[in-house]
């Protein structure tokens, strides 16, 4: 933390794909399924995944309205065109594929895991489970 300004220590970095999925994959047990209760309200639903929340994915939360403490996991969702407006910094394909809602049997993620964040998508077929970050 010493040498970062307040901004850069409260916002949100990236989070390196293969890292974002090796976490999504130690979760899936235990959060799967609000993940995909999420998906099930609409296809434009996108699902935010928190993991073990730090001071930068607490105050995240809290701009959106919602409530994490400081080492807890929560899952919520924000419709795609939400949720791109709330990345605003992203890349305009990262924002478009966050508004095209997810195909028949995939789940859009956001992962917000160690100071950083990922899009992810789970896409489920035949008992299989594909995890794959969107760059």
């Amino acid at each position: 933390m010493i040498g970062k300004s307040l901004n850069e220590r409260y916002t949100l970095g990236s989070l390196a794909a293969d890292d974002a999925v090796a976490r999504m994959k130690e979760l899936l047990a235990t959060q799967g399924r609000p993940l995909v209760e999420v998906r099930a309200r609409d296809p434009r639903m996108v699902a935010f995944l928190v993991a073990r929340a730090d001071e930068a994915s607490v105050r995240f939360c809290r701009s959106l309205g919602f409530r994490l403490s400081r080492g807890k996991t929560g899952v919520f969702g924000l419709l795609g065109s939400d949720a791109a407006r709330v990345f605003g910094e992203l890349p305009e394909h990262q924002r478009s594929w966050l508004e095209t809602p997810c195909g028949p049997r995939e789940t859009k993620v956001v992962l917000v895991a160690g100071g950083g964040r990922a899009l992810l998508s789970i896409d489920a077929r035949e008992g299989q489970v594909a995890i794959a970050a969107f760059e």
